[in-house]
């Protein structure tokens, strides 16, 4: 079956948040992906790693230590990358992750823009005016450009966080489609304070594998099966992978769950193809903040209201 007919399809979205991540976990994943015939729409960060400033979170935030323990971060990311940032220089990502990354757009996968500064966004986004959303923004896009020869025609936000003003900041760029929020959702049109933006949003519809690994008995093996039960017929699923989850110390996992969309006859596509195709019934949902199961803190969540007609295509 094509992605056109009646097979099950999933949307695979990559997110690249760190220097080990890009140099390390996204080769790693584009292995496997070649492995499997497979494309993704991957979401690449650019600027300097500050990770290490999630230590001050780990000393405030109880429920961000214990998504850290849950999930065995210490092993995902590395002790250099804890310490970036803070006692070791913040590496700069596109430069030192410039083969792996130029890489990935030459073997097919469509390319985003995610982070200039991931810790920043993820960290001090709340507090932030649209003056320095802007600013944050002109530093990735530039970066973007320099790498790849064009600005980025799409974006998907660190941890899912957007305020109003990153909403109206996104807006504003003209982007082909975002990434920010998390809901069970087709693609939509947001409406922030009453005003529907003439954006196009596609929602992460599926649970990452950070969020399942160590609730309700979920191990890191029984993750496939607990994630494929969860798949819709006839909806196009969005998963979220992580270079440095799947790409490092679960990629057996993530090789595993490659072979099993296959054998189901799960047909993957790349976001933009999604975009594509819903574009024009898109409708307007409200957005705002709010929590997942499994998650440390607040995201970006649409709501699943009455639907208000829209339409993305008088962009």
């Amino acid at each position: 079956m094509t992605a056109a007919g009646s097979a099950t399809r999933l949307a695979l979205k990559v997110d690249v948040d760190t220097d080990r991540g890009t140099r390390e976990g996204l080769p790693a994943l584009l292995d496997e992906l070649a492995g499997a015939g497979a494309r993704a729409s991957i979401f690449v960060s650019l600027g300097p790693d500050r990770s290490g400033r999630a230590v001050l979170r780990l000393l405030t935030d109880p429920a961000f230590r214990r998504k850290m323990m849950r999930t065995g971060a210490a092993r995902m990311y590395g002790w250099r990358t804890a310490l970036y940032g803070t006692l070791l220089p913040a590496p700069d990502i596109g430069r030192r992750g410039e083969a792996a990354l130029r890489r990935a757009a030459a073997e097919g996968h469509e390319i985003g823009l995610h982070a200039w500064d991931h810790r920043l966004w993820q960290d001090t986004l709340e507090r932030r005016d649209r003056a320095w959303i802007e600013r944050w923004l002109d530093a990735g896009c530039a970066a973007f450009a320099r790498l790849y020869g064009r600005p980025p025609a799409a974006f998907a936000a660190p941890a899912w966080l957007a305020t109003d003003a990153a909403w109206r900041a996104l807006a504003a760029r003209g982007f082909d489609y975002v990434s920010v929020t998390r809901a069970a959702l087709p693609p939509l049109l947001p409406r922030v304070a009453g005003e529907t933006l003439p954006l196009l949003e596609i929602p992460t519809t599926l649970p990452t594998l950070d969020e399942e690994l160590g609730r309700d008995g979920i191990t890191a093996d029984g993750y496939v099966e607990r994630l494929l039960a969860r798949l819709r017929p006839g909806v196009v699923e969005v998963l979220t992978v992580h270079a440095e989850t799947e790409g490092l110390a679960f990629r057996p996992q993530f090789r595993a769950l490659l072979a099993r969309l296959r054998s189901l006859g799960v047909v993957l596509v790349r976001l933009a193809e999604l975009a594509r195709e819903a574009r024009a019934g898109a409708v307007s949902r409200p957005v705002g903040l709010g929590e997942v199961p499994g998650r440390a803190g607040r995201v970006a969540v649409a709501l699943d209201e009455a639907p208000v007609a829209g339409d993305a295509a008088r962009r």
